[in-house]
């Protein structure tokens, strides 16, 4: 059974949500150096106009270990509810950053919990649990108006089962967002306590509607095949032949004698879909090739699984990040005032130079650009209805109104 902190400085909550009178929703800030999260921190809290900031939510470069980012973050300040993940690459109001840290401290008017599940490889359904129990202790969900992130360790386990365990508390009137940790070293952080291996929670709640948009830039290819053997993360077989042969064929590649580092770069634009209900595609990132002619996947592939292959372009992903802020921004009474965006790792290989590309697409699509912090991560959550919400290739985008 995974270990949860309950202890104050990682379990949290602030029981109120309301009109702020002093200030805006949040700031944000983006600092390189080997004192950035430091300078980050500090930064977001001086540009809230004296409130004391309700949340701390940081985003560090995978460079920095686990006790820098703690004791940064604690000097800059001390006493504040903190969460957050490590990257390689974020995104701020000014475009990608390839370093650093971005922190956004958000003001008074949220309400805020906080909760992390360590050890969570032994039981990634029940820390994901766990970790939503302890982050909604004093929320009170309002439809359109609550939502969950959630920051976890990839290697831990499949990500549908620690999201299906926090659903399991938050039910379909919470939303879900957040993702896969990244980086050189990779880290979660709740309070006092950074870590791997985790699960992290936090629950916001607002007055104002919270939106949140969703987008990928991956279309269907004309063959579909069934998983006929699977094992794990690697699927082994498609159509009762090995899953590379078939792979290949289904993508007009087959029998070309390909180098592992030109077989990454066809799969990072070619992932296999899962249809869904109403005809959406679950996409399933590819690694690379697995021993005996199979295909290593990041995230595991049930047996007699419909798989589609896929393909995407520079264009098509650079449009669905303007989709994906469209479809955020809906639900609001205005423009957002804070965003943050959870970004797909592959996303950004498969962009290559055209990197900044997707970047200013969805920063011109607010109009006027508000607080915002994001980053790419190995593997994304984003649900606003349904039951599912692990997302591989795809761009997530919070709206706070």
């Amino acid at each position: 059974m995974p270990r949860v902190r309950t202890d104050a400085k990682t379990c949290t909550a602030r029981s109120q949500a309301g009109e702020s009178t002093t200030g805006d929703l949040a700031a944000s800030a983006w600092a390189d150096g080997p004192d950035a999260v430091w300078s980050s921190v500090t930064q977001a809290v001086g540009s809230l106009s004296g409130q004391r900031p309700s949340l701390l939510l940081l985003f560090p470069d995978g460079a920095f270990s686990h006790q820098e980012i703690v004791d940064q973050a604690r000097a800059a300040a001390p006493d504040v509810p903190l969460a957050g993940m490590t990257s390689d690459g974020l995104m701020t109001e000014d475009g990608v950053r390839l370093a650093g840290c971005t922190a956004m401290a958000f003001g008074e008017e949220l309400s805020v919990g906080v909760g992390i599940s360590q050890h969570a490889s032994s039981d990634f359904r029940s820390a994901g649990r766990i970790a939503a129990e302890c982050a909604m202790r004093h929320a009170d969900p309002r439809p359109g108006h609550s939502l969950l992130l959630m920051f976890l360790d990839a290697s831990s386990g499949d990500q549908a089962d620690a999201i299906d365990g926090a659903y399991s508390v938050v039910g379909a009137g919470v939303q879900l967002a957040g993702g896969g940790a990244n980086g050189q070293s990779v880290s979660l952080l709740a309070g006092d306590v950074c870590c791997d291996d985790a699960v992290v929670a936090v629950s916001l709640g607002s007055e104002k509607p919270i939106g949140i948009g969703i987008g990928q830039g991956c279309r269907p290819l004309a063959h579909l095949s069934i998983a006929t053997r699977t094992n794990g993360r690697t699927l082994c077989e498609l159509d009762g032949r090995p899953a590379e042969e078939v792979y290949l064929e289904g993508l007009n590649r087959g029998g070309e004698e390909l180098s592992d580092e030109e077989f990454q770069a066809l799969a990072v634009l070619h992932p296999l879909g899962q249809p869904e209900l109403r005809g959406q595609l679950r996409l399933r990132h590819i690694h690379g090739r697995a021993p005996g002619g199979g295909l290593a996947c990041s995230t595991p592939i049930p047996p007699t699984a419909a798989v589609w292959f896929t393909e995407q372009t520079t264009e098509t992903i650079v449009d669905s990040a303007a989709t994906a802020v469209q479809s955020a921004l809906a639900p609001l009474e205005g423009d957002a005032r804070a965003v943050l965006v959870f970004d797909c790792a592959a996303r950004r290989h498969a962009l290559g130079g055209a990197l900044g590309e997707e970047a200013q697409a969805l920063l011109s699509s607010f109009g006027t650009v508000p607080s915002l912090m994001g980053l790419y991560t190995r593997g994304e959550v984003g649900r606003s209805r349904g039951a599912k919400g692990d997302r591989n290739h795809a761009v997530v985008v919070v709206a706070f109104g």
